[in-house]
């Protein structure tokens, strides 16, 4: 009897991924150099674009290639629950129609429980893929950046999200090493983006500062002036 009740459950999962829809019509990936970095696509309540109701604070890092966002289950219109826990399904078929084929959770809380294997591999059938990777040293971050990379390498692959709870301090880390890794941002100028893009809590993140400070670039992560040219932000884009 408790195979057949799993057996069920599973096909109703399959059943929403299948048949669920975008709620709005999709947005554009691709903005100007000088408009990003800075921009949200939606604010700290998930209120914005309405095609990616279930996210908050989500901004561009590498245009077309690399978002982050933290999530708004709090406040989305379904499945509520407390932001620290991963995206919602609904909020991962949103990002399928937006562009995006990747989205990596940052922690590791709760990710278990709301995401079996089946379930995933679902989500995979359909053109969106979610991982929980915590970078919580350089070699995982890494691997992380490995995958930017490479869909810089292939733009066909999708756009990636790299989400934590708030859209501040573990999705900023990240995109504070792409800056340094594709766009060669010092690490100086990308503390301070990684500062500011905490809407003013960034306070006692000492670790994340000695990390962001101490990167070296990885040599075999390289891409050419053309590619960054097309994907990274303005240097005289200024907030």
């Amino acid at each position: 009897m408790k195979k057949i009740i799993i057996s069920t459950y599973l096909l109703f999962i399959w059943a929403c991924i299948v048949n669920a829809k975008p709620l709005v019509d999709t947005i554009d990936l691709d903005i100007s150099c000088d408009s990003a970095l800075f921009t949200k696509f939606v604010d700290n309540r998930g209120q914005g674009e309405m095609s990616l109701m279930g996210l908050r604070n989500l901004r561009p890092v590498l245009n077309g290639i690399l978002y982050r966002s933290g999530g708004n289950n709090n406040f989305a219109p379904f499945n509520s629950r407390a932001n620290d826990n991963p995206l919602s399904f609904q909020t991962l078929i949103n990002l399928r129609e937006n562009g995006f084929s990747k989205a990596y959770y940052l922690y590791a809380k709760n990710f278990e429980v709301y995401y079996s294997k089946e379930m995933i591999d679902g989500l995979n059938g359909i053109g969106i893929a979610y991982q929980s990777m915590v970078p919580k040293n350089d070699s995982i971050a890494n691997i992380l950046l490995n995958e930017v990379y490479l869909s810089i390498r292939n733009p066909d692959r999708g756009a990636i999200l790299m989400h934590c709870w708030n859209g501040w301090h573990m999705s900023g880390l990240i995109s504070a090493l792409s800056l340094v890794q594709f766009c060669d941002y010092s690490p100086i100028e990308a503390w301070e983006y990684w500062r500011y893009c905490t809407d003013g809590n960034d306070k006692g993140y000492t670790k994340i500062k000695d990390r962001i400070l101490k990167f070296t670039p990885n040599p075999n992560l390289t891409i050419s002036k053309e590619e960054k040219e097309n994907i990274c932000p303005c240097k005289s884009n200024s907030h």
